[in-house]
């Protein structure tokens, strides 16, 4: 961070950014001797040597619209805004997704001028990523790498986005369109996570770098329509159960997070660590986790290590120091416990950290709702949410698992809900404003299936004004009636 002549703290990126947009323009009208050139020449060096202070590459990447300095996101001022758009734009005109600047101690204005100018020019030719691939780097030697993000255009439907770190949802007009895309933004993160553990199963290098942008897509969701953030928590696959298992933990948490106030910075690691606290399940696991048998000792050795494999996987994970460690903790806390008699075995003595505490919470939630052959029948929300207020082994905090259950409330989003009218309705979250939930009527069919039918809100009055529309009988976990709530609420 640095800090602006008005006092304002301003992220390096944002300097760097701001200072290729202004040399890219300048260059095209000023002569190498202009005094205004020369400044922001400068400024721009300036800018580069104090980010290669570790003597490291310096890595700006563009994904869907939003600029990353080494992998860490851009927060910029709302002035920056409009020159975020325009340099998205230049990117995508170049066919490039990030630019790699190798440090040099001794770089030259001429050399800072060639590169600049090759940027420029390199969409007069047919393939402009290829020509810069050639050219870009300075005749002096210094190295300027242009790259593509495989994964950067499938996303949300193939588009690139220019909103200079809005959401690309935001650009689309009706709730519709939002779910879908936030149904979009949940597949995608199956895929990264998947492509991840078949790296690591494979013995290859896996970076969190895609990870991390997932965490952020959905981080943004959350701000903005929190009951679709909710709704793609209800995803359950058996066939697919480690992913959506580790989605919806992320969801769940970064829900819980943002309750207890954790800052922009918190939730992301927060959330990333959630996506990644199970990758110890990958490979041989999954057997186990088919199981409807009695597991032998063999098989409750390995349940008990699982902890420990995910901590050794995410050790293996190309990312920072301080980001392994802020994600280790957690994910090697989350079955102890707060009583510390869980699993693994531990002469600890020490309290949880807050972040192991709401992946605990996160994590038993959707177990205990989800299918497993081992378990007669998953819990309906609700029998979840008084079993984990009960806490009778004492392994989930009780203080954090209230402020959970508050913000499920009494039939959290998703449970299927028999209501006296006898009519079947799905939960949808609750509102800010809201005691009673707002759900999806299902309307039967004779094969047996449901279809979505209108929405309908429990806090509606009948006709005299004093009693309810509609009425709560019982509250189901709709895994009984092979329901999937996503289906009805995105």
């Amino acid at each position: 961070m640095a800090e602006s002549e008005s006092g304002r703290k301003v992220h390096s990126g944002e300097i760097l950014l701001q200072g290729l947009f202004r040399i890219l323009q300048v260059v095209k009208i000023h002569q190498a001797n202009n005094r205004l050139f020369s400044d922001i020449v400068q400024r721009f060096r300036q800018g580069l040597d104090r980010l290669w202070s570790q003597d490291k590459p310096v890595i700006l990447t563009v994904y869907r619209g939003r600029f990353f300095l080494n992998d860490e996101r851009i927060v910029y001022s709302p002035s920056m805004w409009a020159t975020s758009v325009k340099m998205a734009e230049f990117f995508q005109e170049r066919g490039i997704n990030g630019l790699k600047f190798d440090p040099k101690s001794d770089l030259t204005d001429d050399e800072i001028v060639q590169v600049v100018s090759n940027l420029n020019i390199a969409k007069r030719f047919p393939d402009p990523f290829k020509w810069l691939t050639e050219n870009l780097s300075s005749a002096e030697g210094w190295q300027v790498t242009p790259f593509k993000d495989e994964d950067s255009s499938t996303g949300q439907g193939g588009q690139h986005s220019a909103d200079g770190g809005r959401m690309a949802v935001l650009r689309s007009e009706g709730e519709g369109e939002i779910r879908r895309q936030a149904g979009q933004i949940y597949s995608q993160a199956l895929t990264v996570l998947r492509n991840l553990v078949e790296r690591l199963i494979s013995g290859k290098t896996a970076s969190v770098q895609k990870s991390k942008r997932c965490v952020e897509e959905l981080i943004d969701l959350m701000r903005d329509d929190f009951e679709a953030f909710m709704a793609l928590s209800t995803v359950k696959d058996h066939g697919d159960q480690m992913y959506t298992h580790s989605a919806n933990v992320t969801i769940l948490s970064l829900a819980l997070g943002q309750r207890l106030g954790y800052s922009r910075s918190n939730l992301e690691h927060l959330g990333l660590t959630a996506f990644l606290h199970d990758l110890g399940k990958a490979g041989h696991f999954q057997a186990l986790a088919d199981k409807s048998e009695a597991l032998d000792d063999n098989d409750r050795y390995a349940v008990q290590n699982l902890t420990l494999s995910s901590v050794a996987r995410v050790i293996r994970l190309n990312a920072g120091y301080g980001l392994k460690l802020a994600m280790l903790l957690p994910i090697g806390e989350h079955h102890l416990g707060v009583n510390l008699t869980g699993w693994p075995a531990t002469n600890r003595r020490r309290p949880l950290s807050l972040t192991g505490r709401i992946l605990a919470i996160a994590d038993h939630y959707d177990a205990v709702t989800s299918f497993r052959p081992y378990r007669p029948q998953p819990l309906s929300p609700s029998q979840a949410l008084r079993e984990m207020l009960d806490n009778k082994k004492g392994l989930l905090d009780p203080l954090v698992t209230r402020v959970f259950a508050q913000m499920m409330g009494p039939w959290p989003v998703g449970s299927l809900l028999i209501l006296d009218t006898r009519e079947l309705a799905i939960a949808n979250a609750l509102g800010q404003d809201q005691i009673l939930p707002a759900v999806v009527i299902l309307n039967r069919k004779e094969d047996g299936t449901a279809e979505k039918g209108e929405t309908a809100y429990l806090s509606e009055l009948s006709e005299d004004g004093v009693t309810l529309k509609r009425r709560i009988v019982s509250c189901l976990n709709p895994s009984i009636y092979g329901l999937q709530p996503s289906e009805y609420l995105i």
